[in-house]
């Protein structure tokens, strides 16, 4: 599909607006993701002197990980294409007192700032599948990698696997609040249909790679604590609810509360499916 020329620049503009409310978010991310962050170390098994990068890093969740591991002598560049996000992982990395990191902005689709063959393995959760030119972002992934060095990434299976994203996406659009979104631009679910992430690999031209699916839950205290985190995490629903009337809310409200309903545990806790698939790829 065709973007608009000014994708790139909406896109960093969204997800500085985001920073925030990821930063408020961040434990309680961590927590929930740390079978994914736990998976992608266990597959690139980062040792005391490598380089690693962590690419769309976000709040620096797993690069922060790998940086325990690497410790004292090896180093992993903190990497993210909004400058607002890679303050919230420079500050993240501060309050830990993580000393062998450093910090890069970059934009993967455009070029990586890194000598080639300079790293030893490279992290991506959840980044590719936003890029509006992921083929590019993972043959510059490739070309700074040394020969045998390891990617390792994550990207989002299938709206029906994932209701604790798609159900409040779903909500809004039911109720007029916004239009649905293109399946074929880039996005959460982009990479979703089964041997999308194997076709980019090989097309990138990575020597030998494993995808497999990786199942796990993410819970709420409450619908509302749902609620909140969605507007804290996510623009579309943010943009979608905000400025919008008591009644136009209502069916969204009714929507989530019915969908929380079938798996709301006896203290009112809300604990939802999610799904992604997983993969390491060497260069």
């Amino acid at each position: 599909m065709a973007l608009p020329d000014d994708f790139r620049a909406q896109s960093r503009k969204r997800w500085d607006a985001q920073a925030t409310g990821w930063e408020a978010r961040r434990e309680a991310l961590r927590s929930a993701t740390m079978p994914v962050s736990a998976w992608m170390i266990d597959a690139l098994d980062p040792q005391p002197g490598q380089a690693l990068l962590e690419l769309a890093g976000g709040t620096a969740d797993t690069g922060l990980l790998a940086a325990e591991l690497l410790a004292p002598t090896g180093e992993v560049i903190l990497s993210d294409f909004s400058p607002e996000m890679l303050a919230a992982a420079r500050r993240r990395a501060e309050e830990l007192g993580v000393a062998n990191v450093r910090f890069k902005q970059i934009d993967a689709e455009t070029s990586i700032d890194v000598p080639a063959g300079s790293l030893d393995g490279v992290l991506c959760r959840w980044g590719y599948m936003l890029m509006a030119d992921p083929g590019n972002a993972l043959r510059e992934t490739r070309r700074v990698l040394r020969p045998g060095g390891r990617l390792a990434l994550a990207a989002w299976t299938g709206p029906d696997e994932n209701p604790w994203s798609s159900e409040p996406n779903r909500a809004v659009v039911a109720a007029g609040l916004a239009e649905r979104s293109d399946p074929d631009a880039p996005g959460q679910f982009a990479w979703a249909q089964e041997g999308r992430l194997a076709a980019q690999l090989d097309a990138a031209g990575f020597t030998e790679h494993h995808v497999e699916r990786l199942a796990f839950s993410i819970t709420y205290a409450s619908v509302e604590e749902w609620w909140a985190s969605q507007l804290d995490l996510s623009g579309g629903f943010g943009g979608a609810v905000r400025g919008a009337s008591a009644a136009e809310l209502a069916p969204v409200r009714d929507h989530l509360e019915e969908v929380a309903a079938r798996v709301a545990g006896p203290d009112g806790a809300v604990a939802l499916p999610a799904a992604t698939w997983v993969a390491w790829a060497d260069a």
